[in-house]
């Protein structure tokens, strides 16, 4: 039984969909779990969390529908769903789409509510971009161990940004991200760790993305790509910055690894108002020359 229960747990730890445990018992219901997608969705710690009620989320918003038809759901010990919004730790807003199960005990009494999330919906200033069709040619939009993009999605989504770019004089701002000892941790741990490891990874990078237009994929191994548009310089640089101080954050143990003991990312910006001459592939090379130079420098590290 003690093997099933290790088994079970590590089988929600390493799912990809955000999950929170709290105690029904308990008149605060507290948080007594969250797994690792849960941390990267809010930007919050486990032990931030645990003990605390996942009103904290809400901030000021707690006058919410939603909430009082959750509230009364809970009250009665019956399963719900409802899209409320919440805040990263960081004051991001974002729409929080989730459904919560009562767990019940041999007895039938309900001893805890599990909520499992659905990707989140930052608040936007921009409407979502439309799809993508290249004629003859069916692309795959999801990268299915990461839940980002694929490479030649976004690359067909950057290719029509960059001509909008080009007619608006506004700027485009891609990012060439890569996980520092993404082997070694896979030598030390096992692939399936490492997988883990990556989609964490993922859901972070997308939880620093702000506008509906930005988007992130993973092109291969533990490397990503994401590109952003309207950002200044210093902009630019600050989020690549917030990328690699939130994945530091998920604080995911990595022993034998020189640079951190944790797993981190090393980061490369370019940012350009393209010209008419300019190709957008330009641009994505100038942001792998500068991941290049940062994993040079020590890793860890942002150019």
């Amino acid at each position: 039984m003690d093997l099933e229960l290790q088994l079970l747990r590590r089988l929600v730890d390493a799912s990809p969909v955000p999950v929170a445990l709290v105690d029904a018992r308990d008149a605060g219901q507290p948080v007594v779990y969250v797994n690792p997608g849960f941390e990267a969705l809010t930007g919050y710690a486990a032990a931030d969390l645990v003990g605390r009620n996942l009103r904290l989320l809400q901030g000021e918003h707690r006058d919410q529908e939603a909430l009082q038809r959750l509230r009364e759901a809970l009250a009665r010990g019956e399963a719900c769903e409802a899209t409320v919004r919440n805040l990263r730790r960081d004051g991001v807003e974002f729409r929080n789409e989730f459904s919560v199960v009562p767990l019940r005990d041999a007895d039938g009494a309900v001893s805890h509510f599990a909520a499992y999330y659905r990707q989140p919906r930052l608040q936007r200033d921009t409407p979502p971009a439309p799809p993508v069709t290249v004629p003859g040619i069916a692309l795959l939009r999801e990268d299915r161990l990461s839940g980002l993009l694929t490479r030649q999605y976004i690359e067909e989504l950057l290719k029509r940004d960059w001509a909008i770019a080009q007619r608006e004089r506004h700027s485009v701002t891609v990012f060439a991200i890569d996980i520092d000892a993404l082997e070694l941790y896979n030598a030390t741990f096992g692939r399936g760790a490492g997988d883990s490891v990556i989609r964490r990874v993922g859901h972070c990078i997308m939880g620093c993305l702000r506008r509906a237009s930005d988007a992130a994929a993973r092109l291969e191994g533990g490397r990503f790509l994401a590109f952003a548009s309207g950002l200044s310089e210093d902009q630019a640089l600050q989020l690549g910055r917030t990328v690699a101080e939130r994945v530091r954050e998920l604080h995911i143990h990595h022993p034998r690894c020189a640079v951190l003991r944790y797993i981190s990312v090393s980061v490369g910006v370019a940012s350009a108002v393209p010209a008419q001459s300019q190709a957008w592939d330009a641009l994505v090379g100038q942001a792998g020359e500068r991941l290049q130079s940062a994993k040079e420098a020590g890793r860890n590290t942002v150019r």
